[in-house]
């Protein structure tokens, strides 16, 4: 398929899929988003950077189930092919509330696709922090650690 405009919406679709799969605890929907092993890269959240089983990421995500709220808004995106790979690159306003608890991250989510019998899946995920607003690195790390908390992780 050569880019068109109906393959950069697909693509731009499927990284709100992401978002909105993690705010919504479809953990079945946010799987078969990816290929069966992915590298995942938030490092600069302090987290994950690593190839890893898509079910791993998957259930590492699940600790957002602790949460009363998340909220993931998808913005800028830019979509980049070529042949059977591509690249989405957007920015993402993501904010977690627990309790009095709220923390919120900002940064750049870059997904890279490939194309397979399936589909386009996403066979790579990196999340470049810029900033945390409200209270700061500290009010995000409490947050998460109320989720993991309520989550029993």
């Amino acid at each position: 398929m050569t880019d068109t405009p109906i393959l950069r919406t697909l693509l731009a679709d499927r990284v709100i899929a992401y978002a909105m799969a993690l705010d919504a605890r479809d953990w079945t929907g946010f799987r078969a988003l990816f290929e069966d092993e992915i590298e995942v890269d938030y490092g600069s959240l302090g987290s994950l950077h690593a190839t890893v089983d898509a079910q791993v990421w998957t259930d590492r995500c699940r600790v957002l189930g602790g949460f009363d709220a998340t909220h993931h808004k998808i913005s800028n995106i830019v979509v980049e092919t070529a042949g059977d790979t591509a690249r989405v690159t957007s920015y993402v306003d993501a904010a977690h509330f627990i309790g009095d608890l709220s923390g919120f991250v900002l940064g750049t989510y870059i997904h890279d696709f490939r194309r397979d019998p399936n589909g386009w899946r996403i066979r790579a995920v990196r999340l470049v922090v810029a900033g945390y607003p409200g209270g700061g690195r500290a009010a995000f790390d409490r947050a998460f650690e109320a989720a993991r908390a309520a989550w029993g992780a």
